[in-house]
């Protein structure tokens, strides 16, 4: 999905609420900005956002020798949806159809983002969590698909919904022996990273993958080779949040089940839904 004329924008109000975050002086903080001004203006509209992003980061990071800014949200983010892990679960035992009720608590945990959201509501998100409704709804693809996969590529997002995904993850390993949870090669905004995901369940549900970017999204051309072939390999790819729609919508050379909620009026547009839906929508391209 390439950049609109919003995203500019965008990107420079998340770097100046991160200057706000980090509580960094007048000075540093100008001098983040007008850096982050000067990046912007190198690119045309041929790029996805995460590309930007991911020198916009790099840029912060460098500048204020503060490698991963948002390792304690993160952490916060992580123990907070944890709370809620049994009790999802404990529902999804009496649901006529558990997988379905599955990817609802999956998008649900999307909500968790620290990028184009400075602050979300889990508490209300989960309070709702069973009366979703997504639209675009291809679930009855997915499951179809489903039932002659024998791998799936799970393209993880933000820490915190981490939790939800485990969730459902559990629920494909009824239907698939394999699954791989890609994470972010580094530190980038609040998206999950191997070093995150210390001492949780995900590691005996499925194998961890460090897909080696530095994108807000797995952005294919900067993956490592393993992660490559395993994403091209795979019989199903699942793609958890914005991000990794924005990547790979329109991008990516083979069809990818997207599931998220709608965040911005760029990714309404491009996946014709209204910010605040929830999508599970088949991308054929």
């Amino acid at each position: 999905m390439k950049i609109s004329r919003e995203c500019y924008l965008c990107i420079y109000t998340q770097t100046f609420n991160l200057t706000k975050r980090l509580k960094l002086d007048e000075n540093k903080a100008s001098e983040i900005l007008r850096g982050v001004a000067k990046i912007l203006s190198k690119y045309d509209t041929n790029v996805t956002p995460p590309e930007i992003a991911a020198e916009v980061y790099g840029f912060i990071s460098e500048a204020t020798g503060i490698k991963d800014p948002f390792y304690k949200a993160k952490k916060e983010a992580i123990n907070e949806a944890l709370k809620f892990k049994k009790i999802l679960e404990e529902k999804l035992k009496n649901s006529e159809n558990a997988l379905f009720e599955a990817c609802k608590i999956a998008v649900a945990g999307n909500v968790i983002d620290l990028g184009v959201n400075q602050t979300y509501d889990l508490d209300k998100e989960i309070e709702n969590i069973f009366d979703i409704e997504f639209k675009h709804n291809d679930f009855n693809e997915l499951q179809n698909k489903l039932k002659s996969a024998k791998s799936i590529v799970y393209l993880g997002d933000n820490a915190g919904e981490n939790v939800f995904d485990e969730i459902l993850i559990k629920q494909l390993r009824k239907y698939v022996g394999k699954i791989y949870f890609f994470t972010r090669g580094k530190p980038i905004i609040n998206d999950i990273t191997v070093n995150d995901l210390k001492n949780l369940e995900i590691f005996d549900l499925a194998e961890v993958v460090d897909s080696g970017v530095d994108t807000p999204g797995f952005y294919i051309n900067r993956a490592n080779e393993n992660a490559k072939k395993l994403f091209f390999d795979a019989d199903l790819v699942i793609a958890k949040g914005m991000g990794n729609f924005e990547c790979l919508f329109g991008e990516c050379g083979r069809e990818v089940f997207y599931l998220f909620k709608v965040k911005c009026e760029v990714v309404a547009r491009a996946c014709q839904s209204d910010v605040g839906d929830y999508v599970l929508l088949k991308g054929i391209k």
